[in-house]
C-alpha cells in the first residue's frame, strides 16, 4: 500500500493475513451474509462488528476490499436501522444502555468509513493504467455519506459532532480535488445517487440547517432531501462576499454564516452560496429535483425552516409567515407538565414506579406532522416590542376542580373556545404567524387567565401530536390581545426533581422538564420552575417512570419569575463518550453485554 497517499486520514495497522469469518471475495462474503441470523438482530449485529473489525487489520486486494464493503454495506446499515429504535424518539438524556447503543451504531459506521479509506489508499497505489477511478470516486463518497449518517444520528439526539470529525470530512474532500473526483456521479442505492461534491455538501448542509430547532423525524427530512438540493448549492473559493456561509477546511469547525466571522477568511477558505436554490420560484417548496417514488415530500415545516436557515442574518432577521391555525396554549409549569406528560397527574407521574424505557407516555410523536417553531418569520421574540402599547393584566382564575380526562385533539371546525374547566387548564386560540424562532399568537378575550412576560407555557398544533415549551416575550393589545412567544423547545421530556446534599435529598420532588437545546443555548437543559433555593452548582435528582438520575446543574441559560433553565452534567454517565473518532481504538467489551438486548 502506497505510504504517501493524497487521503491523510488515518487508517489501521495491518496484522492479518487471512480472515476468520470469510475468505476475501465477494462470492465468498456473499455467501456468509445469507447465514446472519437476521431475526436475531443482537447476534447479526455481532458479527458484522467483528468482521468489519478484523477487515480492517486484515491484508486484502484492494479491489477485494472495495468489493466486500459494498457487499456488506447494505446490510450494515439495515442493521443500523434496527438500532435506531432503541434510541430514537426516547427522552433527552439516554439510559447508560441506550447510550452504548448509540455508540455501536457510530462505531458500525465509522468501520465502514474507515475501510473505504484504506479501498481507497490501496486502489490508488495501484498502477495508474490499471486504477479505477469510479472505484476510488465511489470509496470517497461512501466514507463521506458514513460521516453523515453519523452527524444525522448526533443531531437527531441534539448532540455535538466529537473532535477531529470536520477535520476528517475536510481531509477526505481534499482527496477529491486533488484527484479531480468531484464530479464523478456515483450509484447510491441507500440514499441516492450523487456527485462526491454533492456528498460532501450534504454533509456541510446538514451542519448548517440548525437542527436543533426540529423533531428527529424532520433532521432526517433534511438529509433525504439534501441529496437532491446539493447540486444547486456553489462550493466555491472566490467571490466569499456572496456566500451565506465560510469555513476553512484547515481546522475542526463546520461552516458558519458569514456575518459572525470575526476575522477575514484567508486563503484556503471556502464558501457555501445557496442563491440559486433559495432562488428558484417559490423557493425550496417547488424543487422539481428528481425524486424516488417512495420518498415522501419534505414538509411545509422543514422547507419554511431551511429557508430561513440558508439566508443571510438580514434576511432571517425580515422573513414572516402569517398564518391563521388553531392552536392550544398551557400557562405555567404546573399546566405545562401535566400536558408535556401525556395528562398524567403529578403525584402519579411522580410516584409510579414503572421500569419500562420503552413506555409510550415518554415516546416523541412520530407521525408525519408539522413543527410551530420551525416556520419562518414572525417576531423578534428576543426582546420585547417597546413599540407596542402596555397591556392590562387579564384576570387570572385558579381552577380547583376534579381532574378530568380531556380530548385535547383541536377539531376542525371547533370555535375558539375554552377547554372545560379543571384543574390544568388550557385555552384554544390562533396562531397569526410563526418564525424559527417562535410565533404570534391571539390571546382568547373571553378567557379568565391572565398572562404575563417572562411566562412560560405550553403549545400544540393540529398538525402535531406534541407539545412546544416557550416563554411570552411580549403583550400587546390594540383591536385584539397578542403576545409574543420564543421557542425554548420543540420537545420536552417530563420528570419531576429535588435538590440533594452531601447524597441527601433537602426537599421535596417539583416539576421538571428536559429540553433538548434550542436557538438560545445548546442543550440538553433543565427546565424548573421559579423555585428559590436551587442555583448553579447544586446536585438535583431527576425521576420519571422507569428511570432515575441525578445531575450537576451548571449555569442559567433563561430565568424570569416563572422558571428558571439550566445547563446541566449528568454525573453518573459523563464518563461516556458517544460519538466515535475511531473504530479502531473503541473498547470491543463495551458492546459485550448488548448483544443480548438488542
Amino acid at each position: 500500500m502506497k505510504n504517501n497517499s493524497s487521503l491523510a486520514v488515518a487508517t489501521p495497522d495491518i496484522t492479518r493475513d487471512s480472515h476468520s469469518q470469510f475468505a476475501l471475495n465477494g462470492g465468498a462474503v456473499k455467501s456468509w451474509l445469507s447465514y446472519l441470523p437476521l431475526t436475531n438482530l443482537g447476534e447479526s449485529t455481532r458479527l458484522l462488528f467483528q468482521a468489519l473489525s478484523e477487515l480492517s487489520h486484515t491484508a486484502c486486494k484492494p479491489k477485494d476490499r472495495y468489493e466486500i464493503l459494498e457487499i456488506i454495506r447494505p446490510q450494515v446499515h439495515h442493521i443500523v436501522k434496527g438500532l435506531s429504535q432503541h434510541y430514537l424518539n426516547k427522552p433527552v438524556i439516554l439510559a447508560e444502555k441506550t447510550q452504548k447503543i448509540v455508540l455501536l451504531a457510530n462505531t458500525l459506521n465509522t468501520q465502514l468509513a474507515t475501510g473505504y479509506c484504506q479501498a481507497f489508499k490501496g486502489l490508488e497505489g495501484e498502477n495508474r493504467l490499471l486504477r479505477s477511478k469510479e472505484a476510488m470516486a465511489t470509496c470517497l463518497h461512501r466514507a463521506l455519506i458514513e460521516h453523515c449518517r453519523i452527524l444525522l444520528r448526533t443531531y437527531q439526539l441534539y448532540g455535538s459532532s466529537h473532535a477531529g470529525f470536520w477535520l476528517t470530512a475536510h481531509e477526505i474532500y481534499k482527496c477529491v480535488q486533488t484527484q479531480k473526483l468531484g464530479k464523478t456521479k456515483v450509484i447510491d442505492n441507500l440514499y441516492g445517487d450523487a456527485s462526491v461534491r454533492q456528498a460532501y455538501v450534504r454533509l456541510l448542509m446538514l451542519g448548517c440547517s440548525k437542527t436543533h430547532q426540529l423533531p428527529q423525524r424532520h433532521i432526517e427530512e433534511v438529509f433525504n432531501e439534501l441529496n437532491q438540493w446539493s447540486s444547486l448549492i456553489d462550493l466555491r473559493s472566490d467571490r466569499l462576499e456572496s456566500c451565506v456561509f465560510l469555513f476553512n477546511p484547515a481546522e475542526d469547525a463546520s461552516p458558519v454564516y458569514r456575518e459572525l466571522i470575526q476575522r477575514a477568511p484567508s486563503l484556503g477558505w471556502l464558501g457555501i452560496d445557496t442563491r440559486t436554490l433559495l432562488a428558484q420560484s417559490g423557493g425550496l417548496s417547488s424543487s422539481s429535483s428528481p425524486r424516488k417514488s417512495n420518498a415522501p415530500k419534505p414538509s411545509k415545516t422543514v422547507l419554511d425552516h431551511l429557508s430561513i436557515a440558508w439566508s443571510s442574518a438580514t434576511s432571517r432577521a425580515a422573513e414572516r409567515i402569517p398564518c391563521n391555525d388553531p392552536i392550544l396554549i398551557t400557562v405555567g409549569m404546573n399546566t405545562t407538565h401535566f400536558y408535556v406528560a401525556n395528562q398524567t397527574d403529578f403525584s402519579s407521574f411522580q410516584f409510579e414506579n414503572d421500569h419500562n424505557d420503552d413506555s409510550e407516555l415518554f415516546r416523541e410523536r412520530r407521525n408525519n406532522q408539522d413543527d410551530v417553531w420551525s416556520k419562518n418569520g414572525g417576531v423578534d421574540a428576543r426582546s420585547r416590542d417597546k413599540s407596542a402599547p402596555a397591556m392590562s393584566p387579564i384576570p387570572y382564575r385558579n381552577t380547583e376542580s376534579q381532574i378530568e380526562t380531556i380530548n385535547y385533539s383541536l377539531p376542525q371546525n371547533a370555535p375558539a373556545a375554552n377547554a372545560p374547566e379543571n384543574k390544568y387548564e388550557y385555552l384554544r386560540s390562533r396562531m397569526l404567524d410563526t418564525s424559527g424562532s417562535g410565533c404570534r399568537i391571539e390571546w382568547p378575550e373571553d378567557t379568565q387567565l391572565r398572562i404575563r412576560t417572562g411566562e412560560l407555557v405550553g403549545l400544540k398544533t393540529d398538525d402535531y401530536e406534541g407539545w412546544r415549551v416557550g416563554v411570552v416575550r411580549w403583550l400587546r393589545s390594540d383591536s385584539t390581545h397578542q403576545i409574543g412567544i420564543e421557542a425554548l423547545a420543540s420537545t420536552a421530556t417530563p420528570y419531576s426533581a429535588r435538590l440533594v446534599q452531601s447524597g441527601l435529598a433537602v426537599n421535596e420532588y417539583q416539576r421538571a422538564m428536559l429540553l433538548p437545546g434550542s436557538q438560545i443555548a445548546e442543550g440538553p437543559l433543565l427546565l424548573l420552575s421559579g423555585v428559590v433555593g436551587i442555583s448553579e452548582g447544586h446536585t438535583v435528582e431527576l425521576l420519571r417512570p422507569g428511570h432515575a438520575m441525578r445531575i450537576k446543574l451548571g449555569k442559567i441559560v433563561e430565568q424570569s419569575n416563572a422558571f428558571k433553565l439550566f445547563s446541566f452534567q449528568d454525573i453518573a454517565r459523563s464518563s461516556i463518550k458517544i460519538d466515535v473518532p475511531d473504530a479502531d481504538a473503541v473498547n470491543k467489551n463495551d458492546f459485550n453485554q448488548l448483544w443480548d438486548i438488542l
